[in-house]
């Protein structure tokens, strides 16, 4: 009998269907983020900023959205000081706010360095063999989720020792996965169970990180986040590689100023968030979750 690999590890991840922004503004000065020793992001400011940016609010469903709410926020934040510090003008009229989205963009895009295209096709191919992460394609795999609230019950079981008990079994070859979706379906339907298609294996995202590091045909779970709990199979692998010359060549010289402006985005990121001292409290937004789940 052939076994597969099991990977058993907490992760962050970055599926959920509630979310802790539906409680209002009431009970939330609990600081979340840091930008120095004198300001703080609180759950209050995260809250108005949300009613504002309401392209974000599917993010604050868990743990990882949030911090990257918070990372976001506290970005504006240091680049609104950077602005101010350097007297950039604002829009005529716009009245100043402490997470002014368009005033930092603005401060951002005069911080950010100009980015040319190589000069000729020589310079092009220099560009290219001088630089291989920039034609790096991350590794990718094809993923399939199991995903059940933990208050949920499956066949009379929890759902957290239900699936604990389920994984073993499906690591020995004796159940299919999609017997374990096609269960999940009948308790959990709001967010997609089962195939999730070719997922970049990014260093972006906690769990794209962890399962970088799987192997076709591994299990990984259970991933306790939140009010839910996870288990994934890797259908299929993708290994990354750098593109050949042949492959790269159409494409070099707008990849060259592509990659310049990333380049320069992050080294603009990185000297604020040293210069401005921004901090994310991840166990502050983790006890929000916790607080949150004890309240239902």
């Amino acid at each position: 009998m052939k076994f597969k690999r099991i990977a058993v590890a907490v992760l962050s991840v970055y599926a959920a269907t509630t979310s802790w922004y539906a409680w209002g503004a009431q009970d939330q000065e609990h600081a979340l983020g840091h930008i120095g020793d004198k300001e703080v992001v609180t759950e209050t400011d995260v809250s108005e900023y949300l009613d504002l940016r309401t392209d974000l609010r599917s993010l604050s469903k868990n743990v990882w959205g949030v911090e990257n709410i918070i990372r976001e926020m506290t970005l504006t934040r240091a680049l609104v000081l950077e602005g101010e510090s350097k007297g950039i003008s604002r829009q005529e009229g716009a009245t100043p706010r402490r997470f002014d989205d368009i005033y930092a963009h603005t401060v951002f895009q005069q911080l950010r360095p100009e980015c040319a295209p190589p000069a000729d096709e020589e310079a092009t191919k220099k560009f290219f063999a001088n630089n291989p992460k920039a034609f790096t394609i991350p590794p990718s795999a094809r993923i399939n989720r199991v995903m059940l609230p933990k208050s949920s019950t499956v066949d009379g079981e929890p759902a957290v020792g239900w699936l604990l008990n389920q994984i073993p079994t499906v690591g020995m070859n004796n159940k299919p996965f999609d017997d374990l979706v096609a269960k999940a379906k009948t308790v959990y339907n709001l967010d997609p169970q089962g195939d999730l298609g070719w997922v970049m294996l990014s260093d972006d995202i906690p769990l794209m990180r962890a399962l970088a590091n799987s192997k076709e045909g591994d299990i990984v779970g259970p991933v306790n986040e939140g009010e839910f709990i996870y288990a994934f199979q890797i259908v299929s692998r993708r290994e990354g590689r750098v593109l050949e010359w042949s492959e790269a060549a159409g494409m070099a010289a707008n990849r060259a100023v592509r990659y310049c402006r990333e380049q320069g985005d992050a080294k603009v990121r990185d000297d604020l968030v040293k210069k401005y001292g921004i901090k994310v409290d991840v166990e502050a937004i983790r006890a929000m979750f916790n607080r949150f789940e004890g309240r239902k």
